[in-house]
């Protein structure tokens, strides 16, 4: 290893990777995991109440309807925050610039 003064240093590393150092990593922020984690327990309850709605008797399957409706609108909610969480991340990083419409 010689070192002219006018490039860095070569460092070699006995280290063998098994993946490329260009391999798709993914990194999720904490408001962006809490978004997530509230969406798998929506999913989780529709999930539990579309059983129960299988043998409801109609008024309440009535009721479990409109919970289900609820639900869908809540995800919509937590979707567009994710979204933003997402574009705030991408800022912070410097991927976006930070004058992007969605940021707020």
């Amino acid at each position: 290893m010689t070192n002219d003064g006018k490039h860095l240093p070569v460092v070699q590393s006995d280290l063998v990777e098994t993946e490329s150092s260009c391999s798709p990593k993914i990194y999720v922020s904490n408001e962006e995991a809490a978004l997530l984690a509230a969406m798998r327990d929506l999913r989780d309850r529709s999930t539990t109440i579309k059983e129960e709605m299988l043998n409801a008797e109609p008024e309440r399957r009535s009721r479990l309807e409109s919970e289900i409706e609820e639900m869908r609108t809540a995800w919509k909610d937590l979707a567009a925050q994710r979204e933003k969480a997402f574009i705030r991340k991408m800022i912070m990083l410097g991927h976006l610039p930070p004058t992007t419409k969605s940021n707020q």
